[in-house]
């Protein structure tokens, strides 16, 4: 919070920092508020409480949701709680692995089921916020909550089954509602902060957890009342506050460390608790991130330490043999190109391929019958190139994804092995 520091003295700037700091640790708790309400708008469709089917698999035009995936057909809804009840059957799966998250607007997974349940087909009930559940009843901790079904596609001849099972999924919800007004997105702090109150006040009601961090805000000065006359004090102490909380959301990822290569999420991915930074690290690099019991998220660092590779270098992952990801239903390695706002996003290339994993076709093996992923600018020499990703000339990045990891995933005793940049001519590493 340097930022709050460097207001420099004088009259008013004692008073000053106590209300920056509030806007700060208020912008952080309620950033994935705005994030989903944003989403809500470019995702719903025409009304809420309706799955709208994506039937193709994400691209490089694929710009709605930062760092998508390759692997699986989404269906998506936005339920209005506030209607009344809803509830969503899923049909049988067949053996193919199908999961259904449904995240309050804090971005926390309060319900996860599909695979891991079983292929037998389910039914899930959803009451609104304060009712009183009953068996087989979930209640939403908000008055709007997101519900995504991701359905595994093991290739471009799979689609069809994919798409039929899709067809399967069936909602029973009152009628519902057009889109909500749009939520601040134009970068101006002031309406953005503004923005997030009135999400709290009528969408998003605080965890118990939150009350005392709140309370704690309003006794520094930041209430509604003060936010909404806007005087010039308040808007001077939220433009520095939510300075530093940009700050410390795009630096949480950063810090963490990394293992062989790889920084790998915190357990509370997912369902977060009381780690609000975190939480809004997340909201901000990958929004709708599943827990780790059903999913696991690892990006790629360079060797040396950098969160970005060079596309202009050739880069390999290389496993052992017997030594891909453990887990029982995928694993993925996508390859994004990394804008401006460090966000992900596929990049576009011509074989049209944007992620390799245990589904893709041809893979050619090493000698010792292990794996080795190319990825590089131009195509890898004849015979690798069944392996390649294509990166873009600029800076990319790297995430493995294990759905349904193994323990040994889960707890760490076992690791990826790192990306390594190589002479393309030798297949040396490079000093």
């Amino acid at each position: 919070m340097d930022e709050m520091r460097n207001v420099g003295r004088g009259p008013g700037r004692d008073a000053l920092e106590p209300l920056a700091g509030a806007a700060h640790d208020f912008y952080i708790h309620g950033f994935p508020v705005l994030e989903m309400a944003r989403a809500r708008l470019r995702t719903m469709g025409a009304s809420s409480n309706a799955f709208i089917h994506v039937r193709r698999l994400s691209d490089a035009s694929s710009r709605l949701v930062t760092t998508p995936n390759n692997d699986t057909l989404y269906s998506s809804a936005w339920l209005d709680m506030s209607l009344g009840p809803v509830e969503i059957e899923l049909p049988e799966t067949g053996g193919r692995y199908v999961s259904l998250a449904v995240l309050d607007l804090y971005t926390n997974n309060f319900i996860v089921t599909g695979s891991a349940a079983g292929e037998a087909r389910q039914r899930i009930r959803i009451l609104p916020p304060g009712s009183l559940a009953g068996a087989g009843e979930v209640v939403a901790p908000t008055w709007w909550v997101w519900a995504q079904v991701r359905t595994l596609v093991a290739g471009s001849g799979d689609l069809a089954g994919a798409r039929a099972l899709q067809n399967g999924i069936v909602l029973h919800a009152p009628a519902g509602r057009g889109p909500a007004p749009a939520a601040q997105a134009d970068g101006d702090a002031y309406r953005e902060v503004l923005a997030i109150a009135a999400l709290l006040r009528t969408e998003a009601p605080p965890s118990v957890q939150a009350r005392p961090l709140l309370a704690a805000i309003a006794d520094a000065g930041l209430t509604a009342t003060r936010l909404e006359a806007g005087d010039a004090a308040i808007r001077e102490a939220v433009a520095v506050g939510v300075a530093s909380a940009r700050a410390a959301i795009a630096a949480r990822l950063a810090d963490d460390n990394a293992v062989h290569g790889w920084i790998y999420q915190a357990a509370s991915l997912g369902d977060f608790g009381t780690d609000y930074l975190y939480r809004a690290s997340i909201a901000h690099w990958g929004l709708g991130a599943l827990p780790v019991h059903e999913a696991m998220y690892m990006r790629g660092v360079t060797q040396g330490g950098a969160r970005s590779f060079n596309g202009e270098a050739v880069h390999v992952l290389r496993f052992g043999p017997g030594q891909t990801p453990p887990v029982r239903a995928f694993w993925s390695l996508s390859l994004y190109e990394v804008d401006a706002d460090g966000r992900l996003y596929f990049t576009a290339n011509t074989p049209g391929r944007y992620a390799i994993g245990d589904r893709t076709p041809d893979l050619v093996a090493m000698a010792d019958g292990g794996l080795e992923i190319w990825m590089s600018v131009s195509p890898p020499p004849a015979g690798r190139r069944t392996n390649w990703l294509p990166a873009p000339a600029g800076p990319f990045a790297l995430v493995l994804r294990a759905y349904l990891p193994e323990p040994a995933l889960r707890d760490g005793r076992y690791r990826l092995p790192p990306v390594i940049a190589i002479d393309p001519s030798t297949g040396a590493p490079m000093p």
